[in-house]
């Protein structure tokens, strides 16, 4: 007689839905010259162990009524691929209030399991509906997850971007073709990111003095490869409206101070100012007395004191007495791939997701920037664009995330983030990781057998 345990039913339960013979789902690609040109692209595996027959591209949900397909792709043959339609994304509207916010908005609908945007992708087998996924925002996708909200935060994995004020709102008004193709590292400006699901924010920051600027906020600036690109306080307003508005967390990195900083602490001291005057009422204040680690503090203790942002800041190149801010929280360990080809990006995650006694990673908060710097494709000898370097190594990475690394993950920052489903992979890891947390006292299951 067979020994069933409730356990492992729910177990069951719990990754059947993550592996399922094909998982097929929309992703923007990085076609196209401005974010409205860009072209949709649809992505199988990885591990596809059963192709559907065909997929289809729809403009409203298939499931709910019988509508004929936008774009229909027969023969998908290999495990894991993409490929390309020519369906432009357009001009995006976010439903629920979801847009950039009015300074009098204090209320969005909740999406706790995302909300699609108009554009779903569906595969079959003859008439039977398979699977069915959408292009979607997630603006609350970790308030819904209530186990995974007690987890500290270096558990978690949290999706980011890297060089994540590297945008342009209008590519008709910005001539410089450097800036343009090489500079820029998203498609979405920070709301729009976080509003999609994105929970780290990567910052280089510029100074840059003018005598026409009205006030001090005005020369600093986010800047990529040594170039000015959009002001931080932009930013820090986007990140302010959003939590205020959505009761998420996001994490944010001041990751370098590449221009006008070297040297000159009271300019970094003007910053901070900056910082503390936008952002002061809701980012979380730690304890500095007993030299507490903030990746150690979950979710809910941040949203329960309503403080939702966690500022990573190099402390030591404050001035006394800001460098001894509550506001304030050491970086967390940055690691980075920008000067490796594919091989050595594998090596290199195996050694730090393994969580083996040889990692790097230690038992604190971590990052990892999964990017390629234009001196890596200088390297194969040819001069790649930003959106080219991105398009060869997110899918990759994306797709190593899907396995076992992915439980170890905690941040993980790309380049246009939006040409992968990376938000959905952090999402499904971060269910399971509760789970096997909350489980932990279970020990290994035995079938036994009457003999």
């Amino acid at each position: 007689m067979w020994k069933i345990v409730l356990f492992a039913l729910h177990l069951q339960l719990l990754v059947a839905p993550l592996s399922a013979s094909c998982p097929i789902f929309l992703t923007i690609s990085l076609s196209g010259k401005s974010l409205t040109d860009a072209c949709l692209e649809i992505n199988w595996g990885p591990d596809c162990y059963a192709p559907p027959e065909w997929v289809g591209i729809y403009r409203q949900d298939p499931s709910v009524s019988n509508f004929q397909p936008e774009l229909r792709i027969d023969g998908i043959r290999n495990r894991t691929g993409k490929r390309l339609t020519p369906i432009k994304l357009g001009k995006l509207q976010f439903p629920g209030g979801w847009n950039r916010p009015t300074a009098r908005q204090t209320t969005a609908t909740k999406y706790p399991k995302g909300k699609c945007l108009p554009y779903y992708v569906a595969s079959y087998n003859g008439n039977e509906l398979l699977t069915i996924d959408c292009l979607k925002i997630q603006p609350n996708w970790l308030a819904h997850l209530k186990d995974a909200a007690n987890m500290p935060l270096k558990q978690l994995f949290l999706p980011g971007t890297h060089a994540s004020g590297a945008y342009i709102t209008n590519y008709s008004k910005t001539k410089s073709l450097l800036i343009k193709d090489y500079l820029v590292a998203q498609h979405f400006d920070v709301w729009s990111q976080l509003v999609f699901g994105i929970r780290y924010l990567d910052l280089s920051v510029g100074y840059r003095y003018s005598a026409d600027s009205g006030s001090e906020s005005e020369n600093f600036w986010v800047v990529n490869e040594n170039m000015f690109i959009n002001p931080v306080i932009d930013v820090l307003r986007d990140v302010r409206r959003f939590v205020e508005l959505s009761n998420e967390i996001v994490v944010l990195d001041f990751s370098s101070f590449p221009i006008g900083f070297y040297k000159h602490p009271e300019i970094y001291s003007s910053l901070y100012h900056l910082i503390r005057q936008e952002l002061g009422q809701v980012i979380y204040e730690r304890n500095v007395s007993s030299n507490e680690h903030c990746a150690n503090r979950s979710f809910n203790d941040l949203r329960v004191l309503g403080r939702q942002v966690l500022l990573l800041f190099p402390t030591e190149e404050l001035p006394h007495p800001e460098n001894e801010s509550v506001l304030l929280c050491p970086p967390w360990q940055r690691f980075s791939t920008s000067y490796m080809n594919m091989s050595q990006t594998l090596d290199y995650m195996r050694l730090l997701f393994s969580r083996k006694p040889d990692s790097p990673v230690q038992d604190d908060g971590w990052i990892f920037h999964a990017v390629m710097s234009i001196e890596q494709a200088l390297n194969s000898h040819k001069l790649q664009t930003a959106k080219e370097r991105a398009a060869v190594i997110n899918p990759k990475v994306n797709q190593w995330l899907n396995g076992p690394w992915g439980l170890n993950a905690n941040v993980v920052a790309m380049d246009y983030f939006s040409n992968t489903n990376l938000i959905d992979v952090a999402i499904h890891a971060n269910v399971h990781k509760a789970f096997l947390a909350a489980n932990d006292k279970f020990v290994n299951l035995e079938i036994l057998s009457r003999r």
